[in-house]
């Protein structure tokens, strides 16, 4: 039986430097530390940018500029997901449910009631009885999104699958 050890944990900066010059890469495996670290800066970043954008760009087109920033974390996120022998598909299936529960809150009666500026609470209660379809997109963006964290929670396998090496763990001969 092989024996795998794992090899030395990466700091911030080399986790974000690994995951940014990756971006576009679908392919292969990322540690844990390395998704964490970089979503840790991603997060601070679009939060950020999102208060920058907002004072300057109409609320709508801030959204979806901040919005076209996760394509950036799919890569580390797929690769993350990958580690553990899951398929990307969760991630692209958890995206197009995101954007699809995010376009059909903007055009939604609740929306509307949300932002007036007396906001009314039985109207909002009443636009989403009325609207149960608000209720069910955001419970299936939600569930996609507790089972990918869960996922990436997960260590990854010592042994390689298919999707390549396992970047943490090395045989004990080469380490």
């Amino acid at each position: 039986m092989e024996k795998y050890v794992a090899t030395p944990q990466l700091g911030i900066k080399e986790a974000v430097q690994l995951a940014c010059s990756r971006l576009f890469d679908f392919k292969g495996r990322s540690r844990r530390s390395e998704f964490w670290w970089f979503m840790f800066v991603f997060y601070l970043v679009c939060y950020v940018l999102g208060l920058f954008l907002s004072y300057f760009l109409p609320s709508v087109t801030a959204a979806i500029i901040n919005s076209s920033l996760w394509i950036f974390a799919m890569g580390v996120t797929i690769r993350r997901l990958q580690d553990n022998g899951h398929s990307k598909w969760w991630v692209i299936l958890a995206f197009i449910v995101s954007i699809v529960c995010n376009a059909y809150l903007v055009n939604s009666d609740f929306m509307f009631e949300l932002s007036s500026v007396n906001v009314n609470p039985e109207s909002i209660v009443k636009s989403l009885v009325n609207d149960p379809y608000i209720m069910y997109l955001s419970l299936l963006d939600t569930v996609f999104n507790i089972v990918i964290v869960v996922m990436c929670l997960m260590d990854g396998k010592p042994n390689p699958n298919k999707y390549g090496e396992s970047p943490k763990y090395q045989l004990a001969s080469e380490a």
